[in-house]
């Protein structure tokens, strides 16, 4: 792609959703996003965020949050096969074979992220998340480890324009059925929200099922002016197929099969390959301003999960109990010129896993292989300075001192073997600066991140204990405008920054398929990130069209990385496109509403040696409502149009080449909602 398309076509804007809750001439100026703990209106933000509310779901199938998450900038999710998900902010899921690693979750201020730094985002159910604010690059300063960012989620919230009954029934391609239903009732100050899903799908690919229930209560109360309590609890049945990844003549001949039999290996479907998962999510949450310049909040939670894994290569059975509280304190003093907010706080999380790996015998656990104890745990510190001299200027610094644990105990030898990681304390400081000219935001900052090896790192697929695995961490520097041009019509968000992240942990394969992991040495990533959108000067009652585009640019390279006898230094990043662009147009007559939207993405490397790819691809979708009645609405839409062929969650640097997972042909959906 030119470049010279990109900035020409920066005219166009994000959309916004015409539901009632959400009207077309919705400013993103005043969307109140958490950021750094001080909540603040989105253009006066001085970071790279990145907000997918109802504008950005409507314009797809309610089935998946890929697409939509897909048309923010240094962005990117993937789904290796229904149900199996995983985000890279800014090239993050590098080692990352499945799920979500590297960076932070928080839904409703609730810590998801676990102590060994997984998050299961695939137990939400896509409709369970009305909001999601993506923080790109390193948020180590506030939320811990994870050099990726952070990802902070809310669910719907009360208002007068919204009905307290919300339900959707939804078919589509593959098998595809979804049944949502929502409960909230109350006001901002004092509501219950209770919603279940049902979703299941045959999938594009054998051995690619689906099936996912979810319930979820959320509670907040007021209790006085001064004083909230609120609770969350959440349960996740989940299951899905895991088809494997395939070599480029499978990939060509028939997207759609799964692995093959091969070597000593069983197919995916002879294993009965797939992922099994129950979750239990519980929590309080209380808030306690005694004035207008005070502000404490607390939370406490359990979290248990319990997984059943028959892979290609043998039968895992996890149970993984965890607990954890997180708590700030922030105090705004008034100064002669301006005011400054202080905010202190700490996290604490701790786990007791158990994992035992067994043969895999037709889909059936078979001979204990082994078994492990693991303990995970962290503590972060954290401390921020938010000052504010006048209405223009904004300097915000905050440092973070963290501290991760993962102590491993194999039972199935004797005597047991034991391994810990010992105490992996950083250092993480973040300071930015920033000045409002006029309408518009202009900011630079400096961060360090960080990341330790997860616990699915120490101890992979392979149940090899990995001892010499290394954190990975490094600085990164970022110029960035935010605001309104051309008679406040044109809304520009972009940036540029540059991060170095040394000892980066990358994934391997092995001829089974099962992830292993390693240190890269350092890496290179500098990129640029814009979204824009222009609001038309001639918009006839009843009528609205917004054009929007996004634009990501991330020529990633390893700075030095040696292995061995091979010397990848110089070589491009695998799994990280370098260029993709996505663009849309959204229409509002009357009772209609149609969106249509494309994206583009470059050819993606496929190992370290840059000698595989996956080809670029274009995807084209539309989707088309019409309310009926004043709550009633029909839906449809078709998604990949174009019938590209393409991997969506490539398996990077699989032995033997078995690197691609084939995304969904052209396929369809429709359904109705009351809402």
């Amino acid at each position: 792609m030119n470049l010279l398309f990109v900035f020409v076509a920066t005219g166009f804007q994000l959309p916004l959703s015409p539901t009632t809750d959400t009207l077309p001439n919705r400013q993103l100026d005043s969307v109140i996003v958490q950021g750094f703990v001080q909540r603040s209106p989105l253009a006066a933000t001085p970071a790279a965020v990145s907000i997918a509310g109802a504008a950005e779901w409507n314009r797809f199938s309610p089935a998946s949050s890929v697409p939509a998450l897909n048309t923010l900038p240094g962005v990117r999710m993937e789904e290796r096969s229904p149900g199996s998900y995983r985000i890279a902010i800014r090239g993050s899921s590098l080692r990352s074979p499945f799920g979500v690693r590297n960076v932070r979750f928080y839904y409703e201020q609730f810590p998801i992220t676990d102590p060994g730094g997984n998050t299961y985002l695939n137990l939400f159910a896509p409709t369970a998340i009305e909001q999601m604010e993506i923080l790109r690059g390193p948020a180590a300063s506030v939320y811990g480890s994870g050099s990726g960012g952070a990802l902070l989620a809310t669910g719907a919230r009360p208002s007068e324009n919204k009905s307290p009954i919300r339900l959707s029934v939804m078919g589509g391609s593959y098998g595809l059925f979804q049944l949502d239903g929502q409960l909230l009732t109350g006001n901002e100050q004092r509501f219950n929200r209770v919603q279940v899903h049902h979703q299941q799908s045959q999938g594009y690919r054998n051995q690619s099922a689906l099936r996912r229930n979810f319930l979820s209560w959320h509670n907040k109360r007021q209790v006085s002016d001064k004083y909230t309590i609120g609770s969350l609890v959440l349960y996740s049945d989940l299951q899905y197929e895991t088809p494997g990844g395939l070599t480029l003549a499978q990939y060509n001949a028939n997207p759609r099969q799964s692995r093959p039999a091969g070597g000593p290996f069983p197919s995916a479907e002879a294993a009965k390959a797939a992922f099994y998962q129950q979750s239990f999510y519980g929590g309080l949450y209380q808030q306690y301003m005694p004035g207008s310049r005070l502000r404490m909040e607390a939370t406490v939670y359990g979290m248990y999960n319990r997984i059943t894994n028959p892979a290609i290569r043998n039968f895992e059975r996890r149970s993984e109990p965890s607990f954890g509280t997180r708590a700030l304190i922030a105090y705004t003093a008034p100064l002669s010129s301006g005011s400054i907010t202080f905010t202190a706080g700490g996290e604490w999380q701790k786990g007791y896993y158990q994992i035992n790996v067994f043969g895999n015998r037709g889909g059936e656990q078979d001979t204990l292989q082994t078994s492990d104890a693991l303990t995970p745990g962290n503590a972060l510190v954290f401390g921020q300075a938010q000052w504010k001299p006048d209405a223009n200027w904004e300097i915000n610094a905050g440092l973070s001192w963290n501290n991760n644990t993962i102590r491993i105990i194999r039972e199935s030898v004797v005597p047991n073997y034991r391994f810990s990681t010992g105490q992996q304390a950083e250092w993480a400081p973040r300071i930015s600066i920033s000045r409002k000219l006029g309408s518009v935001l202009v900011y630079g900052l400096a961060a360090r991140g960080f990341s330790p090896p997860t616990s699915s790192e120490l101890l992979p697929s392979t149940s090899v204990i990995n001892t010499s695995l290394k954190a990975e961490g490094g600085w990164n520097y970022e110029l960035g405008m935010r605001g309104r041009f051309a008679k406040q019509r044109l809304w520009l968000d972009a940036n540029i920054f540059h991060f170095q992240l040394n000892d980066a942990i990358v994934q391997r394969r092995d001829a089974s398929g099962a992830d292993f992991f390693t240190n890269a040495g350092s890496t290179r990533q500098w990129g640029i990130e814009i979204a824009s959108r222009y609001q038309p000067l001639k918009q006839t009652f009843g009528f609205r069209w917004q054009p929007w585009i996004s634009y990501t640019f991330h020529p990633f390279t390893y700075k030095d990385f040696r292995q061995v006898e091979q010397d990848f230094s110089g070589k491009r990043i695998p799994g990280i496109a370098r260029q993709t662009v996505a663009a849309g147009l959204d229409l509002y007559l009357l009772m209609l509403e149609l969106h249509i939207t494309y994206q583009y993405v470059d050819p993606i490397w496929l190992n370290d040696a840059n000698t595989a790819k996956a080809n670029a691809y274009q995807l084209v979708g539309s989707r088309l409502e019409s309310r009926i009645f004043k709550r009633l609405s029909i839906f449809a839409g078709a998604d990949n149009l174009m019938n590209q062929r393409y991997s969506l969650g490539n398996d990077i640097n699989a032995i033997g080449g078995r690197y691609f997972n084939a995304a969904a042909g052209r396929n369809y959906f429709a359904g109705i909602r009351l809402q």
